[in-house]
């Protein structure tokens, strides 16, 4: 699905389907997300830079994201709770991600400034914001062999010459993860 909801540039894509896997299975693979580079699409690199130190799970991390001549690390901030079973990852400006951390593009290095956010690279590269949500809703009819795992991909361009050049391939992004994902679970768990 796609949606303009914030303005021209902003995207919405969603994806959902329903595994044989219980949550527990299925949230551990998404929140290794060293690991996201082995199996999703478009994921160039995918590296750890902080965990929390009481769950072991990721705080931080630099996620690049890749397609044909277009490619940009992101610092993005990791969410893992097992209580709610969601995994986000928020990269750019919008997220406010601190002056210590920031995002570079294929066309420069991180540095400069965006305005009062002192974001470095904020204003390099195709992204303004890129925000990655893995959502799991255990179905309770079937004993918890079920979840449902709804994928939420938000980001939006620096400019619409972007935009337009991936607007071919974006309505199948998300699908295409949740694919990824769904043979990787398969790899790990049979």
């Amino acid at each position: 699905n796609n949606g303009n909801n914030e303005n021209e540039k902003s995207r919405l894509l969603t994806a959902s389907r329903t595994l044989p896997y219980p949550p527990s299975a299925l949230f551990s693979v998404i929140s290794s997300v060293e690991s996201y580079a082995q199996f999703l699409p478009f994921l160039t690199a995918s590296t750890v830079t902080a965990r929390d130190p009481e769950t072991g799970y990721p705080t931080r991390a630099f996620l690049t994201v890749g397609y044909g001549p277009l490619s940009e690390t992101f610092t993005s901030k990791v969410t893992c709770d097992p209580g709610t079973w969601v995994v986000e990852a928020r990269s750019g400006a919008k997220f406010g991600v601190d002056s210590n951390q920031g995002q570079r593009g294929s066309s420069g290095s991180a540095g400069g400034i965006a305005g009062f956010l002192d974001f470095p690279g904020a204003n390099e590269g195709v992204f303004e914001f890129l925000s990655t949500r893995w959502e799991l809703v255990p179905l309770e009819e079937k004993s918890g062999s079920e979840t449902t795992v709804k994928l939420e991909i938000r980001f939006e361009f620096k400019n619409m010459w972007h935009a337009k050049m991936m607007s071919a391939l974006e309505g199948q992004m998300a699908g295409v993860m949740i694919e990824a994902f769904e043979r990787r679970i398969k790899e790990i768990h049979g």
